[in-house]
């Protein structure tokens, strides 16, 4: 896997007004810190940022190259604000790791395979962890975490976080009895109420119809 990369700038930019025009730009604020280094304020190009975030940026190291600096530091994205109409980026941060000491991570959970029962129409699947948390080394984070559908056979049978399969050197933060999925079938009574609610759904725009008619008549 190639690694991550992003250009940043030294920002002097401060305050909403100013940042506002430095955001019309094409730029958006963004701070570096880390345990042993001064928090630090930067700019960096939105689009960049958002190339980063659709590679998965959240869970891999990027190389954060800052202008004016011979080396680019280790660092991974911690956090990142939008517009909460628009969705448009609006800040980020970035933390920067050490190679050499773990670091505590939210890894996300995908979901592969499919359980028979729901391939039946019998069931449905309930995932309750979106993410694990997980403790290691910087280069042993891990892009995602899979999660076997096809273990599921039975009702209520419930895949746990002390079950996931982790790579090597990566320790498991959550309670190892938490759900991280649930199968969970679908009974009579569920599928009478559904059937009932999409009938009264049906119905309703009839009577109104009906409703307007006859005052036309009249």
């Amino acid at each position: 896997m190639s690694a991550l990369t992003l250009k940043a700038e030294p920002r002097t930019v401060t305050g909403r007004r100013r940042v506002r025009r430095l955001r019309r730009t094409g730029l958006i604020p963004a701070v570096l810190y880390g345990p042993e280094v001064s928090p630090r304020n930067l700019q960096v190009r939105a689009q960049d940022v958002e190339r980063l975030l659709r590679r998965g940026a959240t869970t891999q190291l990027v190389d954060l190259t800052i202008d004016g600096e011979p080396q680019p530091v280790k660092v991974l994205i911690r956090e990142v604000q939008r517009h909460p109409v628009r969705h448009d980026l609006l800040h980020v941060d970035f933390v920067q790791v050490s190679m050499t000491e773990k670091l505590e991570v939210e890894v996300p959970i995908v979901l592969v395979g499919e359980s028979p029962a729901v391939a039946s129409g019998l069931g449905t699947v309930n995932q309750v962890l979106d993410t694990v948390a997980v403790q290691c080394l910087p280069t042993d984070i891990p892009a995602h975490i899979e999660v076997d559908l096809s273990q599921l056979t039975a009702e209520h049978d419930v895949i746990r976080a002390g079950e996931l399969a982790l790579p090597a050197g990566v320790d498991l933060l959550e309670e190892p009895d938490a759900a991280v999925v649930v199968l969970e079938y679908v009974t009579e009574e569920a599928e009478e109420e559904e059937e009932a609610a999409v009938t009264e759904e049906g119905a309703e725009p009839e009577v109104i119809a009906r409703g307007k008619a006859e005052e036309e008549e009249e």
